[in-house]
């Protein structure tokens, strides 16, 4: 959807930061994409083709393409379009995308503004995983989700981290509703500031979620001191 205001994704990295204390954090910009032109920048983004549920591992519908029937940059804004057609053996089509070995960090600041879609069965993320998986496969090196909406809660954003050691998904976060209207009403900041054995999430600046060692049950431990990457996508 085309605004006056562009769209972004912004990273930062940590370049004064002590997050015990109520000092203000001090960030440098390290990587952004601002949506600009009219096609993706594959400078930046590796876009994922393949059936969903084979693809994530989750019951997924989709079959998710590169076409520009799924994605499209125009007006300074990355749009995700998810489509009712039959494609690949799938009842719809979306689109799913990430910086993998493009763009991979261990610690700052991380944040996108998005407006988001309405639709029971709609899924929505913008999201971080492990580059190395030093740790093991999924879950073993951790997921950090900065925002996640169900479709049919179109007023509620999630936050959440996945962690186990043992190999079975544990996972810890929380949600936060709008007072009022939904996310696909209009564009908000969803941002992650993360650091060593630190993790908090706003929405539009306010903290609303922090995950720290204390958080991780037993006998799991804390994974999230290695490299992730961005994906976005829609489900």
């Amino acid at each position: 959807m085309v605004t006056q205001t562009r769209n972004f994704l912004l990273i930062y990295f940590l370049i004064c930061l002590n997050v015990i204390s109520a000092q203000t954090p001090c960030y440098q910009l390290v990587w952004s994409d601002e949506f600009d032109g009219t096609l993706l920048d594959l400078t930046k983004w590796t876009q994922i083709v393949g059936e969903g549920g084979a693809v994530s591992g989750n019951a997924e519908l989709q079959y998710y393409t590169d076409r520009s029937q799924n994605t499209q940059v125009s007006g300074g804004t990355l749009k995700i379009i998810a489509l009712q057609e039959t494609y690949g053996g799938n009842a719809y089509t979306s689109a799913r995308m990430q910086t993998k070995n493009q763009g991979d960090w261990l610690y700052g600041k991380m944040e996108a503004r998005i407006k988001l879609p309405v639709g029971k069965g709609m899924w929505p993320a913008f999201w971080m995983l492990p580059t190395d998986n030093i740790y093991g496969i999924w879950p073993r090196s951790g997921e950090m989700d900065i925002m996640e909406l169900i479709g049919r809660l179109p007023n509620q954003t999630h936050a959440t981290i996945h962690y186990g050691d043992n190999g079975v998904d544990n996972g810890y976060g929380t949600h936060l509703s709008l007072s009022s209207g939904t996310f696909a009403d209009d564009f908000h900041v969803f941002s992650m500031e993360w650091s060593p054995n630190l993790i908090k999430i706003f929405l539009d600046g306010n903290l609303y979620f922090t995950a720290t060692p204390s958080n991780i049950t037993t006998p799991n431990v804390w994974r999230f001191d290695k490299r992730f990457y961005i994906l976005l996508n829609l489900a």
